[in-house]
């Protein structure tokens, strides 16, 4: 049954983690955690002890799942931050600053990753001073808009890939106050 299980692991954390292009920024962490749990719910139906390396193996794969996921939603929100964090600035132009940056991460044309796309060269010119502010001064509000996106809970084409303080791109998707989000 053990070699089942950890079969079974494999299988799905092959699937999960090896399709990280997906509907929103955190989706491969949180089907690791759903594999995770799945396996140390199975393995627990079966009678294996919490203390049995399975179980185990499921619960630390499913905390570096979460902080990994952390550390994203960190990354984002300072990205946002910097980029729309002043208090008139609506949380629409503050979602859309987090999805172009999510929808960067799964366009072919930039890198795939969160920080690969947040310190590209020439792209976010904040990039050198996100560490330069504490996680508790940035306002709750940054951190629920940023979230949003990350989870794919904000209305935003996923070929919107550009904001600046011009057009650019292929078109005007939505203009925020001092900033146009557009087409790639």
């Amino acid at each position: 049954m053990k070699r089942i299980i950890t079969a079974a692991l494999a299988v799905i954390m092959t699937l999960t983690i090896g399709s990280t292009a997906g509907a929103y920024l955190v989706e491969p962490q949180v089907y690791r955690q759903i594999a995770a749990h799945t396996v140390a719910e199975t393995a627990r139906s079966v009678g294996y002890a919490e203390t049995s390396d399975i179980i185990r193996a499921a619960q630390a794969d499913w905390w570096a799942a979460q902080s990994e996921i952390d550390s994203q939603l960190d990354l984002l929100t300072r990205v946002v931050w910097f980029e729309a964090g002043s208090n008139w600035i609506s949380d629409r132009q503050q979602q859309l600053v987090a999805a172009v940056v999510c929808n960067r991460v799964a366009d072919s044309r930039f890198p795939g990753t969160l920080s690969g796309v947040v310190y590209q060269q020439g792209q976010y010119s904040c990039s050198g001073r996100l560490y330069s502010i504490s996680a508790s001064a940035i306002p709750a509000r940054v951190r629920a808009n940023a979230r949003a996106a990350a989870y794919g809970q904000v209305e935003c084409p996923s070929n919107v890939v550009f904001q600046a303080a011009f057009r650019q791109g292929r078109g005007v998707y939505e203009r925020g106050y001092n900033t146009y989000f557009c087409y790639g």
